[in-house]
């Protein structure tokens, strides 16, 4: 019976398809990728969906975490610049890791590379649902300086060991969604917006259904959210499987097959600054969209609060903010998943570049809520209603220009600079592009609150 069980786990872990070139016509071999890609397929698509919400499900857990780590810290201070210390540290070594990612993305197996990724992030949880979340920093956050010292120190290794498993599994699952084809590209970036919208939702229904304190009641919210993740990650895994079995995965995978036999231009990087060059604006279009986000959300979003003195337990700060998260993710998700095919036909590239440019225009308008280093100012705050509204319309602009963003990036349909076997480099050199965005932005965090509170650490 124990070698029946290691047959099977040796099985689920081995990879299903070979790079081998397809002994076909070289013409007829094109045509038939080009028909993979393009072949509607329900099935095919909710796999990318997952996947895609198995890339994002490390940064928005993380993020979500936040209202424990906020309780956990003393006022001022570490409190105040938490947010942008672990944003900026997630989207740097995410930048870093997936540049690392990106030297071998044209030759490595993406399904083997999605695979032990989904596995190192499984652990991940595990661990940090228990014991991090509820034992550890809880015991470091009231242990005395000896225990506060080494708080900071470990949230940063978290973020770290996140950042990585998070690098090298979207490197991998975008690269297959490009050679697929434009749906699926869609589906990732969906996938992403939609793991967003379950994992705060389901940490505000744990937050409002705690009746302890404010430490507490993160703390139920955040155990749970880490489990919750960790069985993501296994239908990731299940998803990963299915797509191996369609009979279409050989022809899908024939571009990178053909390319490995001609391993010499590649390694000379001419391919990738080549599909560089002819993708620069979108690849600008897509960093600037995450410049303009990060720099305010969450590290500024975050030390919003409502403007009601004595607030019911809805507004209170714990689940003021984990609300915050669940708005703005669903202005995500809508943006990524119904927007994008509304007039399609008729976007350009240059339109995409002035979206992205005018988003800008939305952040002066959180420094007009209830920010606390705005609460001594003359002008009153915006009511909470406002605020809500504008955090919806930051996500869905977020949601529908990245997306398009990385649908005209990598598809040579919408895109004819493209060619067939460009795709996933040209998928994934914008997916760097979007992490190089996300670090951006994170440092402009800083900026922004050094103009909000003459800190640039929020102290």
């Amino acid at each position: 019976m124990l070698s029946a069980i290691q047959q099977r786990a040796r099985s689920f872990l081995a990879p299903e398809v070979a790079y081998t070139p397809i002994a076909t016509d070289p013409e007829a071999e094109g045509e038939a990728t080009r028909l993979a890609g393009r072949a509607p397929s329900k099935d095919v698509h909710l796999c990318f969906w997952a996947l895609g919400a198995g890339v994002l499900l490390p940064w928005n857990a993380l993020m979500c975490t936040l209202p424990l780590l906020l309780s956990l810290t003393e006022e001022g201070g570490l409190r105040n610049s938490l947010p942008s210390y672990l944003s900026t540290t997630f989207c740097f070594a995410n930048l870093f890791f997936l540049g690392l990612a990106q030297r071998t993305v044209s030759r490595v197996n993406p399904i083997g590379r999605s695979r032990w990724s989904l596995i190192l992030l499984l652990v991940a949880c595990i661990v940090l649902a228990y014991p991090i979340i509820p034992v550890v920093l809880p015991a470091l956050a009231n242990g005395g300086s000896g225990g506060r010292a080494m708080f900071l120190p470990l949230l940063i290794l978290m973020t770290l060991v996140l950042a990585l498993t998070t690098s090298f599994l979207q490197s991998a699952v975008i690269a297959l969604a490009a050679l697929w084809g434009s749906g699926e590209m869609q589906g990732v970036m969906s996938g992403q917006g939609g793991i967003a919208v379950l994992v705060s939702g389901s940490q505000v229904v744990l937050a409002l259904l705690s009746s302890k304190g404010d430490e507490e009641a993160s703390t139920s919210a955040a155990f749970g959210l880490w489990f919750l993740a960790a069985g993501w990650v296994v239908v990731c895994l299940l998803a990963l499987k299915r797509l191996t079995r369609n009979p279409a995965i050989a022809e899908v995978l024939a571009p990178l097959a053909s390319r490995t036999a001609a391993a010499d231009r590649v390694k000379d990087g001419r391919m990738t600054r080549t599909v560089a060059r002819k993708n620069l604006r979108l690849e600008f279009a897509v960093a600037f969209i995450f410049v303009v986000t990060l720099s305010v959300f969450p590290p500024i979003t975050t030390t919003i609060t409502s403007v009601m003195k004595n607030p019911p337990k809805i507004l209170q700060p714990a689940t003021f903010v984990a609300i915050h998260f669940f708005l703005f993710n669903v202005g995500d998700y809508t943006g990524r998943t119904y927007l994008p095919s509304l007039g399609l036909s008729s976007m350009t590239i240059p339109r995409i570049v002035m979206l992205s440019l005018a988003r800008v225009i939305l952040i002066p308008l959180f420094l007009f809520c209830n920010i606390p280093a705005r609460a001594k100012g003359e002008l009153p705050a915006l009511p909470d209603f406002v605020y809500w509204l504008i955090l919806l319309a930051f996500g869905l602009t977020n949601g529908w220009i990245s997306t398009l963003c990385m649908m005209f990036a990598s598809s040579p349909e919408l895109n004819p600079a493209i060619t067939e076997d460009e795709k996933d480099i040209a998928g994934t050199l914008a997916a760097f592009s979007l992490v190089s965005g996300l670090a951006i932005g994170s440092l402009c965090s800083f900026g922004v609150s050094h103009a909000i509170s003459g800190s640039y650490f929020g102290g």
